[in-house]
């Protein structure tokens, strides 16, 4: 398809006709680098949740999306894992030059002269130096400046402009950083009322929450919760939390954690074989293991085969209703399918020798 003009709207939004008159616009996502493979699970599950047109592409960190609208004000207010998003402007081959390619039209419209801004480059693997990549900087700088005469604030710009350098291809884009990432550090288990060695970080609770596509209003249910770390990220998400836990020490905690962010959840105390809980629309939760966990005598995966056994009767889902992490130890995989359940994702994490988490996400044939 041949492209042939471009308009931009005030908020991350630039069109793209096309001759079969389908308007499109090229957004992207860049992710943090350190699960790769669970940052795409993550978009993936948030696209599925999105107007796109067809799958997000990825290049290394960066993915790419087709979409009618933006992807990205939901993308940056739920993912766990993405640094920054926003509208790709200009994409060329790694050995053209930017400036032959870069008109005065596509900067006017992307930035407006009481605006501040800032330019970066990102290398992803690419063959530019640091001397390259400054001068780089340095020049389109001074072209956006001279185009529009907005100012330069390095600090706190009010539009940042990135361009993302690897082997192939060269693509200046108009971003915005997260906001989410700093606040999800706020929310690690040590910095809450209530504090278990066991809890779940903020930010794994939150990509679990994504993968089973939690959306507000839905009832969400952890019937191992115990101190309510990802009952928490599910309450910010807007649905409603709901736990389950034997140990009342737990229970509570997780109580004072939850009372922090609101009121509209519920916490029991119970038996994961005989859930106090008859209907909900996903499960997220992190069964216990390793030695800072208690299943009061009982096997840990005896109590999440009792789960996938009454999942199908409590669940008002069906498509990937279920996000559930555990040891590597524990063959949740196998056991998940012996039951009749479909493994849509299957994710490894190694947090040391020892220890292999994976994290899957299910749903029902």
């Amino acid at each position: 398809m041949t492209c042939c003009t471009v308009r931009c709207s005030e908020y991350l939004r630039v069109e793209i006709t096309y001759t079969s008159d389908v308007f499109l616009t090229a957004y992207f996502v860049y992710v943090s680098g350190e699960q790769l493979g669970l940052a795409k699970a993550e978009i993936a599950a948030l696209s599925s949740l999105t107007r796109i047109d067809g799958e997000v592409s990825w290049d290394g960190r960066l993915g790419l999306i087709n979409a009618l609208e933006s992807p990205v004000p939901f993308i940056l207010e739920r993912a766990a894992l993405v640094k920054e998003a926003g509208i790709v402007l200009v994409e060329i081959g790694a050995r053209d030059n930017l400036f032959d390619h870069l008109s005065d039209d596509t900067v006017l419209n992307a930035i407006k002269s009481e605006e501040t801004f800032s330019v970066r480059t990102i290398s992803e693997n690419s063959n530019f130096s640091v001397d390259e990549r400054l001068e780089l900087e340095k020049r389109l700088g001074k072209y956006i400046k001279r185009t529009v005469s907005a100012g330069v604030d390095l600090k706190s710009p009010q539009v940042r402009f990135i361009v993302i350098l690897n082997r192939n291809h060269i693509r200046l884009c108009k971003a915005v950083g997260s906001k989410l990432r700093p606040m999800l550090r706020e929310r690690e288990p040590g910095r809450k009322p209530f504090f278990h060695p066991s809890m779940m970080n903020a930010t794994l609770a939150r990509v679990m929450c994504n993968l089973a596509c939690v959306m507000p209003d839905e009832i969400v249910l952890d019937p191992f919760c115990g101190g309510g770390g990802i009952l928490c990220e599910a309450f910010l998400i807007g649905a409603k939390s709901v736990g389950v836990d034997l140990n009342w020490q737990l229970l509570t905690g997780s109580r004072q954690n939850l009372s922090l962010i609101g009121s509209d959840y519920n916490v029991v105390q119970g038996d994961v074989r005989h859930l106090p809980v008859h209907e909900c629309d996903c499960i997220v939760t992190d069964p216990p293991y390793g030695r800072a966990s208690s299943t009061r005598g009982a096997r840990a995966i005896g109590l999440v085969e009792s789960l996938f056994e009454r999942a199908d009767a409590i669940l008002r889902r069906r498509d990937e209703s279920i996000c559930i992490c555990g040891s590597s130890e524990m063959n949740l995989r196998d056991l998940a399918e012996s039951k009749g359940l479909v493994v849509s994702q299957f994710l490894q994490i190694r947090v040391h020798r020892g220890l292999v988490r994976e994290i899957l996400s299910i749903g029902f044939q």
